[in-house]
């Protein structure tokens, strides 16, 4: 299948997307989400062993992967963020994560694949966090959350943004949905920035619903790339 994806994206059809699972993810998905929080201080061997095994694991992936083509981008699966902020310090960051990130990104880069960061929750403070990091971007971008991508953009010019859309009014009717799109619109058209679902579609969203969101995506899409 990617071989058959490779081709459509060498004829401009398609952009290809990877994500693997960051150094705050895969370590919780072991250890279980308290087990792994306690680990940082009572652990702190195993969870930097984990991420040096990760790190060789994520090279030999990227390495293959690229053998058949280059993905425009990729994600680090990480949601290290609740709706209060991240779930870490920045000091432990900055010793569990950010050493295996310099490790990963750099050959990201220069395969000319552009890295996010996929977070849940707020994730105003960690931003930069992972601007030192190396990476580029960061999705959703959880309106329930408190996320504003405006301010983002402001705090944060040269980083790319991807979600922000409100999900919860998908099920609102079109005049809601496109006082949603109206919002990020102005944000949109600076550019390094794609409007979109703000994570999974709710379940309360019916079909014809999100025909609709489609069709105002696309006309908004069309707006946000005029000059």
């Amino acid at each position: 299948k990617i071989r058959k994806w490779a081709k459509a994206q060498k004829r401009g059809e398609c952009v290809i997307w990877f994500t693997i699972e960051g150094f705050f993810w895969f370590p919780r998905v072991l250890l279980g989400i308290e087990p792994h929080l306690y680990a940082f201080y009572d652990q702190p061997e195993l969870i930097k062993m984990i991420n040096e095994d990760l790190v060789e694991f994520h090279l030999r992936v990227i390495g293959e992967f690229c053998e058949i083509c280059t993905p425009d981008f990729m994600t680090f699966a990480e949601d290290l963020s609740y709706n209060h902020g991240p779930m870490l310090s920045k000091e432990l960051y900055d010793e569990f994560m950010l050493p295996y990130y310099k490790h990963v990104v750099p050959e990201l880069k220069g395969r000319g694949i552009i890295p996010f960061v996929d977070s849940d929750g707020d994730v105003s403070e960690v931003i930069s966090w992972f601007e030192e990091a190396g990476i580029d971007g960061i999705l959703p971008l959880e309106r329930q959350a408190g996320v504003d991508v405006a301010k983002f953009r402001k705090a944060h010019p040269k980083f790319r943004f991807l979600g922000a859309y409100d999900k919860m009014v998908m099920n609102k009717g079109e005049a809601k949905m496109r006082e949603e799109f109206e919002r990020l619109l102005p944000v949109a058209r600076q550019g390094g920035f794609l409007m979109s679902c703000d994570h999974q579609t709710p379940p309360g969203v019916s079909y014809q619903d999100y025909l609709l969101y489609m069709k105002l995506f696309r006309e908004y899409a069309e707006k946000a790339a005029k000059p």
